[in-house]
């Protein structure tokens, strides 16, 4: 069907992170990311004792947070990077590109959790916190 043609398979995604000026660089090991869309709006409440109703405006977007979960690889640049921007506290660059679309936007690296169990590989998972607008553009086919 067109519907299933046209529908954007995950396999290949990238996330890249870039710190400062520095080049992007690409992190690898990712099982799955999440939070690109999930944040909203405030709203702001504009009832006065003359309304009949509830009367609203929308305020600033709020992007929310983005989060990844990875395989930990060891000497992995991008890896690292998500460590040193923890530790810095400053905002990076993260671009996540599909066969479709590219999401960019800066983030404050909040967490980089490493996890391991019995007969397991050693898992991460990082959490972002968005600041400012997602820009989107379309990957050409």
């Amino acid at each position: 069907s067109i519907m299933a043609n046209n529908v954007v398979n995950s396999r290949g995604v990238t996330v890249t992170i870039k710190i400062g000026t520095g080049t992007a660089t690409k992190i690898s090991g990712i099982t799955d990311f999440s939070g690109i869309g999930s944040g909203s709006a405030s709203v702001i409440d504009l009832t006065d004792l003359d309304s009949t109703a509830k009367e609203k405006q929308i305020g600033l977007m709020d992007e929310g947070q983005f989060k990844i979960s990875y395989n930990v690889v060891k000497g992995d640049a991008g890896q690292a990077a998500l460590d040193t921007a923890r530790a810095s506290g400053n905002a990076c660059e993260i671009k996540v590109t599909t066969s479709a679309s590219t999401y960019t936007f800066n983030a404050y690296v909040l967490t980089n959790e490493k996890s391991g169990a019995v007969d397991q590989q050693m898992k991460g998972s990082a959490g972002f916190e968005i600041t400012g607008s997602v820009t989107t553009a379309a990957v050409a086919p």
